[in-house]
C-alpha cells in the first residue's frame, strides 16, 4: 500500500495482493480516522460479494475467483458501536472477462495489479449500531 495525504483526505493505492477489508482497516487504525467516504477503482483477482436478504436478515454471498474489473468501488467508515472497532463498508461494481456484471457488498478481495482509493475524511466520529428490527448496522446519527 501507498498513500499520500492530500487536501480532504488520502489518495490510496492498494497493490497486487493486498486484501482491500483489511488494508484499508489498518490505514484507519494508523491514521486515527473518525470517518470517511470512499471512492475507488482497480482489479480485484478474488472477491467475495455479498447481496442483504431483508427477509432473512442474512447475506447471500458469491466468490469470485477470476480477474475482476473494479469499475466502481464506493464506501464508508464507521465505527461498531459494540465493538468501537472501524468498519469498512464497501460496495464494488466487478466485470468479468466477458463483462457480465455483479454488484454488492465487498466482504473481502485480493487485489490484482492495483486498487486506486480516495478516502474523504471527517473529523467527527460516525457510529454504527445494530437496529434489531432489520438486523443491521446502521448509522448513528
Amino acid at each position: 500500500m501507498n498513500f499520500r495525504k492530500v487536501e480532504g483526505g488520502y489518495l490510496i493505492r492498494l497493490d497486487e495482493g493486498d486484501e482491500v477489508i483489511s488494508s484499508l482497516e489498518s490505514f484507519v487504525k494508523e491514521h486515527k480516522i473518525q470517518a470517511a467516504f470512499l471512492t475507488g477503482m482497480g482489479a480485484l483477482g478474488q472477491a467475495t460479494i455479498g447481496f442483504y436478504n431483508i427477509p432473512d436478515n442474512s447475506y447471500m454471498t458469491r466468490v469470485f475467483k477470476d480477474t475482476l474489473d473494479v469499475g466502481n468501488l464506493t464506501g464508508n467508515v464507521a465505527f461498531r458501536e459494540d465493538t468501537d472497532e472501524p468498519f469498512i463498508h464497501c460496495h464494488v461494481t466487478v466485470a468479468d472477462s466477458v463483462m457480465q456484471t455483479y454488484t454488492g457488498h465487498l466482504f473481502n478481495g485480493n487485489v490484482l495489479v492495483t486498487l486506486e482509493i480516495y478516502m474523504r475524511v471527517f473529523s467527527e466520529k460516525l457510529v454504527r449500531g445494530r437496529d434489531p428490527k432489520i438486523g443491521y448496522n446502521q448509522w448513528r446519527l
